[in-house]
């Protein structure tokens, strides 16, 4: 029992001296002003390969400001709030980061001031935004040289967990058109064609054309519109590839009936929810082949040969003998 009220008093002291330690420690740290907050802003391109489009990530307060601790009978609004700019093609599936930068307005009593912020949706295709709510939270107290303020940031509630960095995701894949043409008479040389059409969300907005490659035809379009038609000419295990369509976009692929083929299609018709969408035409003309004379009728040939080679030699044995 002694053993045991000793130890209890050892581990006692211990834990006191490190409270007291940290204690110290905390009072001897000098609290400093905040004139601003920085939340960050993580861009990330969804797939490798896609060029994201230049964006600028911002907020806004959506509401008065809440005095939750003191007697100040209102918070004062927020200052400029500077939103995160990213350049074209900036975004990367590691991420790219920039500020939003919030000025915090000046305080004339001690207390806790709450505010809610909204990231302001933009309306780029292929960009998701933060929905949900974003706290700021800022402690201002006494000190000796005057009021200082002390910001904290919450994702969606107050009590929620803090965070000071927010991702927004840069979604984009590519549209494949594939063909194959099979079957003995199949033409693996000859060009068919196709109608793509691309189709946008309403309310978002695209970038005014989205590159093409592959194909050998010399006349196929390089650059398409969402909203527009185009037409391409593919010949047997030829790819055409429209690359960084955001995801959301319709698309229709149609190939113009070919005399004679008979035509298997599969992926002519959705929306890019993918890195890659594949829109494949197999186009078949299989015929048979006149080989001359045809097996079944050999016998009788053969039969009409032997009795006419009967007869020749009758005949001749004929004229020997009238001889």
């Amino acid at each position: 029992m002694k053993r045991t009220k000793k130890l209890f008093a050892v581990l006692l002291t211990a834990v006191m001296t490190v409270c007291m330690g940290a204690t110290a420690f905390a009072a001897d740290e000098k609290p400093t002003d905040t004139a601003s907050v920085t939340i960050k802003k993580n861009y990330v391109a969804a797939n490798k390969g896609t060029t994201s489009p230049a964006e600028t990530f911002t907020l806004a307060q959506v509401e008065e400001g809440r005095v939750t601790d003191g007697d100040a009978a209102s918070a004062p609004a927020l200052g400029t709030i500077t939103g995160a700019a990213f350049a074209e093609g900036e975004a990367s599936k590691e991420g790219a980061q920039a500020d939003i930068i919030v000025d915090l307005p000046q305080y004339t009593s001690v207390g806790v001031y709450e505010y809610t912020l909204k990231e302001i949706a933009g309306t780029t295709a292929g960009v998701t935004y933060h929905n949900g709510n974003i706290i700021l939270k800022v402690t201002v107290i006494q000190a000796e040289g005057g009021r200082l303020r002390v910001a904290a940031v919450h994702t969606e509630e107050a009590g929620g967990e803090k965070n000071d960095t927010f991702t927004n995701t840069y979604s984009a894949g590519t549209l494949s058109v594939k063909k194959e043409v099979t079957g003995n008479l199949g033409d693996q040389d000859k060009y068919f064609t196709f109608k793509v059409k691309l189709e946008g969300e309403q309310g978002k907005t695209y970038a005014e054309s989205y590159a093409v490659t592959g194909g050998s035809y010399g006349e196929n379009p390089e650059r398409v519109k969402v909203g527009e038609e185009a037409t391409f000419r593919l010949k047997h295990d030829e790819t055409i590839s429209i690359a960084n369509l955001p995801y959301g976009v319709k698309y229709t692929v149609t190939e113009e009936k070919a005399d004679g083929y008979t035509t298997t299609k599969a992926g002519d018709a959705g929306s890019i929810r993918s890195e890659l969408a594949t829109a494949s035409f197999t186009n078949d003309k299989t015929g048979s082949v006149d080989t001359g004379i045809h097996l079944d009728s050999l016998p009788y040939i053969l039969v009409l040969a032997a009795v006419a080679a009967a007869a020749a030699v009758l005949i001749v044995r004929r004229r020997r003998i009238s001889d």
